[in-house]
């Protein structure tokens, strides 16, 4: 029922000097909001009231008796606060202005269309004949709160907060030692609340205001912590639109649009960062101090005669960037023409960089960084490096040491420390691969920096640097003219995801790079393929279940097994054999959401049971009742109650309801790809077509198989041959790629148990891997929900034949590791230590460190150090790579298992080699881990 303007709203509106009446309408008990709303025919575009005047439903107040106490008390507590300040920390303003505004109880709705919230009914609340619905017309001011005042400001369309900021405060006042802003809060009529950044160092692409949009910037320096500001703009979403008071602050004229347009504001550097010719964030040959988003990885490839570089970088963290790198020399040759050929010089690096300080209105932001760490060293370099930004100009300023610094001739800062750190030393490399420590930032300095400039057009950026290395002791004996040691170029953005730049470098060259970026954290792809999901209706259940029809949608919608299904009491158990999913979450939503439709009335919770290979490993048990909730209703205080929960499997008894067909056999083929790259052959690669398959004895012993067939490439180019100190255990690569095009790379028997609750093990033998078979076991110690593992593998294997048919050579070697496995905790970082014997006999630790995202994209590096000598070793002094893994899930428009690797080596050699076992019960168990239910797809 809607409800006329009366006498008393009248005294309402006369005492907070409202300037419209506003509509109330009160709803129905027990009806949908979205029902009020097409009823009144309060929808986008035909929203009026009585007057005829446009309804502004962005400002649509629900007003649920059931939050007004909360509220009320919220805005005492608020009250509170503001009188607790020290003196001058409040506006004189803020406390009255804060008294006088209603307690609402406001429910802050997701959508205000009503045919949105019919189409999607988790968003359509459940009203109560006590609740109302509070429309008023359409606002035409903006209220803008700061600790130097207030500010009531005319709307215009299309004009930023900045804007506003600047047209209420003097502008002068901005450039005031602690008077600036540094960050506005936006909150929209809708409720919804945006931190904008607004000063000349931070700013961003801004969010718009709305018609009666309250904004609230604190100065810089007026004591205001985030968590006080918030408490304040909490009880601002309540308000809905701002309401100009008859008798209020006067209103200030709207903005100009050539202030601050809000299609003009400046570019988010933080965002998205352009590349150097080294594949880091930053200038042209320079570095700075600027980092991509965390998640972000990037190829680039560049060239500068008379180098070309093809690098990988990746942001594991927002602090810390690292990579590797492949250097060709072009006009210098690899080695002799015997050993290979015309083959231009080729050298491998690795780059790490660390932020040490974020930036502020007052400070840089400042990083230290290494490049060319490992390897040869032939660029090997060292920089602290800082960062300030001015509106779309980014200025940097640098501290190089090394290679990057040849032409400075400043002396080292830090000799006051001891003398050794004036002369950078001649570092004899050896065989390469370890840490150039001796040399760290030693040696002459120079400065390096420059300039990026935001053009207006948006996909244009122009640098200038200066270039700390003046080219005259370039590594073998190569040194480069250099008529200027300003360069200067252009950054061309062709999309969101490459950027193409060109240069003048040494006042002589040209300068070409194209770099490749994407952020694999927020893959994903929308499964348009995928069985159309089930739809969660509302109302009585099914008199009696169909189980064959049910299950058969389980496993059409979640890629399931489902074994069996059994009954106890109000609980129905669904066992799922061998299951193998990305999102552990997205599949019981999708299996409950299926259950919840056929399932009788009377079962009020769901269980799902994973059985790996015999073994229950976990069980995940649904709340029936408050899924549903969750999924028809929008809550009117929301709760942070997940209706899932990850359990110990339970030995209860059950009453069998159905059995499903087991299927004996699967298999499949595909295509592989193998690569090489660096040493005496360059680039190689190799297709290949596979086979593989696996057939079950019982629920926990089975047999796999894989057998690959060569289609073609180039490792028939394949002529160096390894030289090692040790048992050539992964050092013959080349012969067994060359030896036959059809392989047996695996065939094994496999078997699987759990000894008691928390312990798991393991037993294998046959062909293992490529290159050893032989038998082996493991056992794991793995509790629900922990946050660490504990396991023990041991192995006793033989060296395969070079054909990788059922031949074998005659070497033969025990081998096994302890294994810890920990969950940190600390930014996603999954940490891994084993200790054991490898397959070379050599005896050592690995460590692997890996940050695992929510939609399971995983990156991660390791080393081993074994007791075998750098030099015994070989090229490469120990064994390390980093890696990538990204779900099939999250590439593919179809649910998918399995992922895609991405590993890189900087040469393979035989120390501290593991064996390549394919079953891992910490991977097999991988449902029991406390982060399985929060890996989810990406949102778009």
């Amino acid at each position: 029922m809607k409800l006329k303007t009366t006498a008393a709203l009248a005294l309402l509106i006369a005492q907070f000097g409202w300037a419209h009446a506003e509509s109330i309408y009160t709803p129905k008990q027990g009806e949908r909001l979205s029902e009020l709303l097409m009823r009144e025919q309060l929808l986008p575009g035909s929203a009026t009231n009585s007057e005829g005047q446009t309804l502004q439903l962005g400002s649509m107040l629900l007003k649920r008796a059931e939050l007004y106490n909360k509220q009320a008390l919220q805005k005492t507590q608020l009250i509170t606060l503001l009188g607790m300040q020290p003196a001058g920390k409040v506006p004189a303003y803020l406390k009255p202005l804060v008294e006088s505004l209603p307690t609402t109880g406001r429910q802050l709705l997701p959508t205000q269309d009503g045919h949105e919230m019919a189409a999607k009914i988790n968003l359509d609340p459940v009203l109560q004949a006590n609740d109302s619905v509070v429309l008023q017309p359409t606002a035409n001011h903006i209220a803008v709160l700061g600790t130097g005042g207030q500010c009531v400001a005319a709307f215009k369309p299309q004009v930023s907060v900045i804007a506003y900021l600047q047209q209420c405060f003097p502008k002068s006042s901005w450039y005031t030692f602690g008077e600036g802003f540094d960050h506005a809060w936006l909150v929209q009529p809708t409720g919804q609340m945006v931190k904008l950044n607004v000063a000349l160092w931070n700013q961003t692409e801004q969010t718009l205001p709305q018609p009666g949009a309250w904004v609230w910037a604190p100065a810089r320096n007026s004591g205001w912590a985030e968590q006080e500001s918030l408490q304040l703009l909490e009880f601002l979403q309540t308000q809905g639109a701002f309401k100009q008071a008859n008798n209020a602050t006067p209103v200030v004229a709207a903005p100009t649009e050539t202030i601050t347009p809000a299609s003009n504001t400046p570019f988010n550097y933080t965002v998205r960062p352009t590349r150097s010719d080294w594949g880091t964030v930053g200038l042209l040959q320079m570095p700075s101090a600027r980092m991509a988003e965390e998640g972000t990885i990037s190829l680039t490839a560049s060239r500068v005669e008379p180098y070309s570089r093809y690098s990988f970088i990746y942001q594991p963290f927002e602090w810390l960037e690292a990579g590797f790198r492949y250097s060709i020399i072009t006009n210098r040759r690899f080695g002799s023409d015997a050993f290979s050929g015309d083959r231009k010089y080729q050298d491998k690096s690795v780059d790490v960089k660390l932020r040490l300080l974020n930036e502020t209105a007052y400070l840089p932001e400042l990083a230290v960084g290494l490049r060319d760490i490992g390897g040869t060293g032939l660029f090997s370099s060292e920089y602290f490096v800082a960062n300030k930004r001015a509106g779309q100009f980014d200025f940097t300023l640098g501290l190089g040491f090394g290679n990057m610094a040849t032409g400075g001739g400043i002396s080292n800062p830090f000799g006051f420390i001891t003398d050794e750190f004036d002369t950078r030393p001649n570092i004899d490399f050896g065989v390469g691969g370890q840490a150039n420590s001796s040399a760290y930032f030693r040696g002459e300095a120079a400065l390096f920096g420059g300039v990026e400039w935001q053009t207006p057009w948006h996909d244009l950026i122009l640098k200038v640097e200066l270039d700390g290395n003046d080219y005259s002791n370039e590594p073998l004996s190569n040194p480069q003219a250099q008529s200027s040691n300003i360069n200067y170029g252009a950054v061309y953005r062709i999309n969101d995801y490459i950027d193409f730049s060109v240069s003048v470098q040494r006042g002589n060259t040209m300068g070409f790079a194209l770099s490749f970026k994407e952020n694999v954290s927020k893959y994903a792809v929308p499964k348009i393929t995928d069985p159309k999901p089930v739809v969660v209706t509302q109302g009585p259940r099914p008199a009696s279940t169909n189980w064959e029809k049910t299950v058969k949608l389980v496993e059409e919608q979640t890629t399931w097994n489902v074994e069996s299904v059994q009954q106890r009491g109000s609980e129905v158990q669904l066992t799922v054999k061998n299951a193998d999913v990305t999102y552990p979450a997205k599949a019981v939503d999708k299996a409950t959401a299926a259950l919840h439709e056929n399932v009788a009335e009377g079962i009020n919770w769901f269980s799902f049971t994973y059985k790996n290979r015999g073994a229950n490993i976990a069980e995940h048990v649904v709340d029936r009742n408050k899924w549903a909730e969750d999924k028809t209703q929008l809550p009117v205080q929301q709760t942070n109650g997940n209706p899932v929960a990850a359990v110990e499997p339970n030995g209860y008894p059950y009453k069998p309801l159905h059995t499903e067909y087991d299927p004996w056999y699967n298999g499949a083929v595909g295509l592989g790809y193998e690569q090489t790259f660096g040493g005496a052959n360059g680039y190689l690669f190799q297709f290949t077509a596979y086979a593989r398959g696996e057939v079950e004895l019982t629920n926990s012993t089975w047999i796999t198989g894989r057998v690959d067939h060569v289609l073609g490439g180039t490792f028939d180019k394949f002529t160096q041959n390894s030289v090692s100190n040790l048992p050539p255990v992964r050092t013959d690569f080349r012969e067994y790629s060359i030896a036959s095009d059809t392989k047996l790379s695996n065939l094994q028997l496999n078997h699987v148990g759990q000894l008691s609750q928390n312990h798991f093990y393991s037993l294998y033998g046959g062909y293992l891997e490529s290159m050893f078979g032989g038998v082996g076991g493991e056992y794991l110690y793995r509790p629900m929900n922990s946050r660490w593992a504990l396991g023990v593998d041991a192995n006793r294997v033989k060296q395969r034949a070079f054909e990788q048919d059922f031949d074998f050579r005659n070497y033969t070697v025990n081998t096994g590791h302890i294994t810890a496995y920990v969950d940190t905790g600390f930014e996603d970082i999954l940490a891994t230590v084993s200790v054991g014997q490898y397959l070379a006999g050599d005896k050592g630790v690995t460590v692997d460190l890996s940050r695992v995202f929510d939609n399971g994209v995983k990156i991660g590096a390791y080393a081993s150090k074994t007791n075998v000598s750098a030099e015994d070793f070989g090229e490469g002094s120990f064994d390390k790579g980093i890696y990538l893994r990204v779900p099939f899930d999250a590439l593919f428009s179809s649910t998918v298992p399995g992922d895609a690797s991405f590993n890189w080596v900087q040469v393979t050699r035989d120390g501290g080699a593991k064996l390549r076992r394919a079953l891992s019960l910490f991977e097999e168990t991988s449902v029991r881990s406390p982060r399985a239910l929060q890996f989810k797809p990406a949102l778009p």
